[in-house]
């Protein structure tokens, strides 16, 4: 067993753990006394990615923050406890494990900004990678299957509790010469597992808190009785002045050249790491795990009435962590020091524990005693409020179940149904959280500009986007919405949620700028690998579900934003293919981020065309008209960051909106092209407004059926092109007929200017038309004489 430390933090401007987690982890399990959630998951992020269940366990009286989201927290298991004891979960610990490793972090720092790199803590880190696994680590995981005894916790809690110590003990026991000690109080006060020797040269105690009589503090130097006593205390120290002054003056008494030092760190980071060591000669014991100086920390335990849970490591030691820390002499009335009055906990008749989204219903958990637990509950995220009725209990944790409920959010204000406020509660996802992923993208580890500048990481990548494409859940008889849920689910366990995020427009995507810089970084060979990859990726999408065209698809137009192909006619014609290929598709339950993203892709095909006229425009543009109005939401987000040297400073969710209207919303005319029999032939809008018909028919008869079907639309420019290539062009007024028909390299022009019957039985082949009543030789095929 590898250990680093007990040593000092340093201070952190990244969101990281403590230590490195072990590569390969199955399970990431954090014991903290309070969390920041947010940063947890962002710490926590790259074990995600590669395939590690994450789960934070926290004292729900001590809480958790976490931000606001539209979804619910999933990338980490928050898992919120309560002591039976009615004291506070203290423990502070980080595991990685899998069968054959495991490395584990036991510190002071609790799971926020603060804790795992702004403060200055002590930690210490060992590393178990050999065939056999040492006794701190089989004691580490008898202790972790305890602790359900100990605490109010949810079932899901408990299976994870258990699989982390099974990937602990996987590997068989052997005792390793000069182990650290692991010390546990759920059977045992801390006190009594201290070796202690009266008559030690130097007893040092470095913490935050105190009891208000100096109680604990006195018993560890009265065991002791060390010549020189010292306590290392933050501003902000908790203690009762006159309690703790009586508790320094008995120490002083108990040799006549005894030593007591009251000192406070002069380094702003430091709050109290709660370290104990004590020295003879130079031989030193040092206790860490952020233990606090108070009875229910170090001389009851975990069990007793009011006893804290508290897991703490001893080790012997060559060097004195609190000379380490430049400290000054203080008082404790020294109105720098701040001292804090202890305030008893108040008591609460029901304390929240957590609400869990599942697919098919919303539970929430709360932990009261007997008869005050609420018959029911009212969970309120946003503007959307469920009712949970009660549905048991085991002991004092009550459950409550909504079925076919949804939340979307991740936290809630919670009241009884009577209306007593009950706090908030973290809301998470289970089936995600302790999902595994299957084949990661790399943006569950990184950016999408530094993906862009990696090989591996763009092969990675576009791996990832094909893997979307395997498999489906089955659409038929399940309702749009149910399936969407399922769906994604399934692609979140191959995929990770970031690819899902990027391709749904959840996560933004600053092309013009970040992903811009990347491309300039690229040289000539990078670039045009990319240009091929891009190409292969576009070329594959065309037989994808939705889901992965739409990843794929963004991809083409974040990349075409950020100058990937400099000249209009070059990226207009890529993104144009790649939004006809995303149009193909079709799947009502992602229809919302197919319309707002094809909103967004004719829009910047469209200015595209203006630079560079592109032929196919406007029949490209009349298979993009949407029933209805794409989600504007979903257009503001997926434009986000586009606007720039390619698309245009102004290529915004407002401008597009503005074109909107006449880029993409269905008139009479397009519903009059679409219902044009495909018996006619392939007809489509050409660029200028008009139809184009290819046929294998007779072109002169084929030009009357359609300006017939089109009489609604006076004088639509109809094209029918034949077998043999040749052209007839036709306008219709609803009494002027105008053919143009090809003469010597040239057209003829014909005209009938009265044809107060209409021409469907010309159409028909039931009579002939009369002779035109005039006709011309023309250069150019419009309706106007020459």
């Amino acid at each position: 067993m590898l250990t680093a430390g007990p040593a000092w933090t340093a201070s952190a401007d990244s969101p990281q753990t403590p230590a490195p987690l072990l590569s390969g982890a199955e399970e990431v399990l954090v014991l903290t006394s309070s969390a920041d959630l947010d940063f947890a998951e962002a710490c926590l992020r790259q074990a995600r990615a590669a395939g590690a269940r994450t789960t934070v366990l926290f004292d729900a009286r001590a809480g958790a923050t976490v931000g606001d989201g539209v979804a619910a927290v999933r990338e980490v298991l928050p898992v919120p406890v309560v002591c039976r004891s009615g004291g506070t979960f203290r423990a502070r610990i980080i595991i990685a494990a899998s069968p054959s490793a495991a490395t584990v972090s036991i510190g002071s720092g609790d799971a926020t900004p603060g804790g795992w790199g702004r403060d200055a803590e002590v930690w210490t880190h060992l590393v178990a990678d050999g065939a056999t696994v040492p006794t701190l680590i089989t004691d580490l995981a008898d202790w972790l299957r305890r602790l359900p005894g100990l605490l109010w916790i949810e079932p899901v809690g408990v299976e994870r509790l258990e699989a982390v110590a099974a990937l602990l003990t996987a590997r068989p026991h052997a005792a390793e010469a000069d182990e650290p000690l692991l010390l546990a109080n759920d059977q045992v006060p801390i006190v009594e597992q201290l070796p202690f020797a009266a008559g030690a040269d130097r007893l040092g105690i470095a913490t935050n808190a105190f009891d208000p009589a100096g109680r604990a503090f006195g018993e560890i130097a009265r065991a002791v009785r060390a010549l020189q006593v010292r306590l290392l205390v933050p501003s902000g120290v908790r203690c009762d002045t006159a309690g703790l002054t009586a508790a320094l003056d008995e120490v002083g008494g108990f040799d006549e050249t005894g030593e007591v030092l009251l000192q406070t760190a002069t380094d702003g980071r430091y709050r109290g790491a709660g370290v104990v060591e004590w020295w003879t000669g130079d031989t030193g014991v040092l206790v860490t795990g952020g233990l606090a100086c108070t009875p229910e920390s170090l001389l009851v335990t975990a069990a007793d009435p009011g006893g804290n849970c508290e897991l703490a490591l001893l080790l012997e030691v060559t060097e004195s962590l609190l000379d380490e820390r430049a400290a000054r002499d203080v008082a404790l009335g020294d109105a720098s020091l701040a001292v804090r009055t202890p305030e008893p906990v108040p008591a609460t008749a029901a304390r929240m524990l957590a609400l869990r989204v599942h697919a098919d219903r919303v539970e929430a958990s709360l932990v009261a005693a007997g008869s005050t637990a609420p018959d029911g509950l009212v969970v309120t995220v946003g503007e959307t409020s469920v009712k949970l009725p009660w549905t048991g209990a085991e002991g004092r944790l009550h459950t409550y179940v909504a079925e076919g409920a949804r939340l979307a959010g991740r936290s809630a204000q919670v009241r009884a149904a009577d209306g007593t406020p009950l706090g908030t509660a973290v809301v998470s996802d289970v089936a995600v959280a302790v999902t595994r992923y299957t084949h990661p993208s790399p943006l569950e580890m990184r950016d999408l500009a530094n993906v862009f500048g990696d090989a591996a990481d763009l092969e990675a990548l576009f791996a990832a986007v094909a893997q979307l494409a395997s498999g489906r859940t089955p659409r038929h008889g399940v309702p749009a919405a149910e399936r969407r849920a399922a769906e994604e689910e399934r692609l979140r366990a191959i995929v990770g949620p970031a690819l899902l995020d990027f391709a749904f427009g959840r996560a933004a995507v600053d092309a013009a700028d970040e992903l811009a810089l990347a491309v300039m970084g690229m040289d000539s060979g990078q670039i045009e690998r990319l240009r091929q990859q891009v190409l292969r990726l576009g070329g594959a999408a065309a037989g994808w579900p939705l889901p992965p065209r739409l990843a794929a698809f963004r991809i083409v137009l974040v990349l075409a934003a950020a100058g990937l192909w400099p000249a209009p006619q070059d990226w207009t014609p890529l993104v144009a293919a790649g939004l006809d290929s995303l149009i193909a598709a079709d799947d009502e339950a992602f229809a919302g981020e197919q319309a707002a993203l094809a909103t967004v892709g004719i829009a910047a095909v469209h200015h595209g065309h203006l630079l560079s006229p592109l032929g196919g425009f406007e029949e490209l543009r009349a298979q993009v008209r949407l029933d209805s109005d794409p989600p504007a939401e979903l257009v503001a987000r997926y434009a986000a960051g586009l606007a720039g040297d390619v698309l245009g400073t102004e290529f915004s969710a407002e401008g597009i909106a503005a074109d909107a209207g006449e880029l993409l919303v269905r008139s009479a005319f397009d519903d009059a092209v679409d219902a044009i029999p495909e018996s006619v032939g392939t007809v489509q809008r050409s660029d200028a407004g008009g139809v184009l018909v290819d046929t294998s028919k007779d072109p002169r008869r084929t030009t009357l059926l359609v300006l017939d079907l089109l009489r609604d639309f006076p004088d639509t420019h109809v094209t029918v092109r034949g077998a043999a290539g040749t052209e007839t062009h036709g306008w219709w007024n609803g009494r002027r007929l105008v053919l143009l028909q090809p003469f010597g390299g040239r057209w003829r022009g014909s005209l009938w200017p009265g044809l107060m019957t209409g021409i469907a039985t010309y159409a028909k082949g039931a009579s002939q038309l009369p002779t035109a009543a005039r006709t011309w030789i023309t250069e150019v095929a419009e309706m106007g004489e020459e």
